[in-house]
């Protein structure tokens, strides 16, 4: 299949073409807070907003085989990797998409394990709505052990922060998180 470049608009076989990859989405590893991030939220936050469209989950593999991945490839210390709220929503979950192009022999993904029990839409939302509206997240993987957490962004480090508690009373160590921007 041949498509247009959602960057530049040129023929490409991939939604965002080679050239745009290679300028557009080097990571720039940076790691605050416990937090580790490969993109600065303003240079990439028209391709995260993709994850409400059907074919966002294209997007979504190019930008974790540009980050993720290679990442994973590097990383040589066991552990599972817990994808924040990996609800299928349009087809696909976009933090499943990030958490499996990190497999391999020393990290295995823990899909369907930790998931909000709100409904509420936080996209957008200000802090203080955010803070009324808990994600009263719920753990429904495996205790006494290590994990990276993933999400897609972090704004207010709220959901991350929520995340942690709730898998702290399952003994289950968060060594770090990990998230496409910041």
């Amino acid at each position: 299949m041949i498509f247009r470049c959602i960057i530049c608009n040129n023929f490409s076989f991939e939604i965002i073409c080679k050239e745009c990859q290679k300028e557009f989405l080097k990571p720039e590893i940076k790691f605050k807070d416990n937090i580790l991030s490969f993109y600065n939220y303003e240079e990439i936050s028209f391709l995260i907003r993709y994850k409400y469209e059907k074919f966002g989950s294209s997007v979504f593999n190019i930008l974790a085989k540009n980050s993720f991945k290679i990442f994973a490839k590097e990383f040589k210390q066991k552990a599972f990797i817990i994808p924040i709220d990996d609800k299928i929503d349009k087809g696909f979950s976009h933090t499943a998409i990030l958490v499996n192009s990190m497999k391999t022999k020393y990290l295995t993904p823990l899909f369907s394990t930790l998931h909000s029990q709100n409904n509420f839409k936080y996209a957008g939302k200000s802090l203080e709505e955010r803070l009324k509206n808990k994600r009263n997240f719920k753990y429904k993987g495996p205790k006494n052990i290590d994990v990276i957490l993933v999400d897609d962004i972090v704004a207010t480090g709220l959901t991350l922060k929520e995340a942690k508690e709730t898998l702290k009373k399952y003994n289950v160590n968060v060594m770090f998180s990990m998230v496409l921007a910041r």
